[in-house]
């Protein structure tokens, strides 16, 4: 019967006798009433801002850098006092060690700060990373980078990650997912630029990144007013929802996001030590 679902039984009699699926079933909608609270992160949230300052956090740490590339954040983490080793699954030359994130050739407990700037979208299996990850790195260590997420295919890419991947993979390993931040470019202006290349519109999308946010902001406004109005919920409620959904939006366009992710195991960590955390779901003061 086309257009109708039907029951295993029916299913194995060949639909001779199905019948369709209870009109108090949302079919078309799906079966799950998500919330706001559903679809954040659970951690503090940075919106055109950065969540970490890579010198300041890797001060005085032992750092791996897993994709190091060049090893462009070499000096970076000497400068500060750091010891950088970087990785690369193949010979890269002599400020590399061979290793691939999946397996990486260290002790347990090796390393203070793990980097994997613009990587984990290049890891074929980023389970498997995750879990090397907890195995390195100290108690309270931290797991500092950026993913891809709305990006096209570049590179032999194969997980384009959102916020909620970052938090699952980080739970499942006994890490906790500290921080997130997003809503600098959106795949709108990182998509009109592949379109043009080789056109120059770098320009650009300084100027329709921030339209994206104005929008953003006007659709949240009117989320405040529905609850408030609708609702009848109070101000200080709805002005915090009202926050969440501007950040979840901007979240779920971002080209991109950078994550601070944290090992646990740290109560003995002093408090110079730990990244600064707002309570699940809130965000940091947003630039514009």
């Amino acid at each position: 019967m086309h257009g109708q679902l039907m029951s295993p039984e029916n299913r194995s009699s060949g639909g001779r006798h199905s019948a369709p699926v209870a009109a108090s079933q949302p079919t078309s909608k799906g079966v799950r009433r998500l919330r706001l609270d559903d679809l954040l992160p659970g951690c503090r949230v940075f919106i055109n801002r950065p969540n970490y300052d890579l010198k300041q956090i890797c001060a005085g740490k032992s750092v791996i850098d897993i994709g190091c590339g060049y090893g462009r954040n070499r000096a970076i983490v000497e400068a500060g006092g750091g010891t950088w080793v970087g990785v690369e699954p193949f010979d890269g030359g002599a400020h590399t060690v061979v290793g691939r994130a999946e397996s990486l050739p260290f002790a347990d407990a090796s390393f203070d700060i793990a980097i994997m700037d613009a990587v984990l979208e290049h890891v074929e299996d980023v389970g498997a990373a995750f879990a090397e990850i907890a195995r390195i790195l100290k108690p309270g260590g931290l797991f500092v980078g950026y993913a891809a997420f709305m990006e096209c295919f570049h590179e032999i890419s194969y997980s384009h990650l959102s916020h909620m991947p970052l938090r699952h993979y980080a739970e499942k390993n006994g890490l906790e997912l500290v921080s997130i931040a997003g809503g600098r470019r959106f795949g709108i202006d990182y998509h009109l630029q592949v379109l043009l290349y080789p056109i120059p519109f770098g320009f650009a999308r300084v100027a329709i990144a921030s339209a994206i946010r104005g929008v953003f902001r006007l659709k949240s406004v009117g989320a405040y007013c529905a609850l408030r109005l609708k609702r009848r919920m109070g101000h200080r409620e709805a002005a915090e929802k009202a926050r969440a959904y501007y950040g979840l939006e901007c979240l779920r366009q971002s080209v991109g996001l950078n994550y601070v992710i944290q090992k646990r195991g740290a109560a003995d960590l002093c408090e110079a030590d730990k990244p600064s955390v707002a309570a699940p779901g809130k965000m940091a003061p947003l630039a514009a």
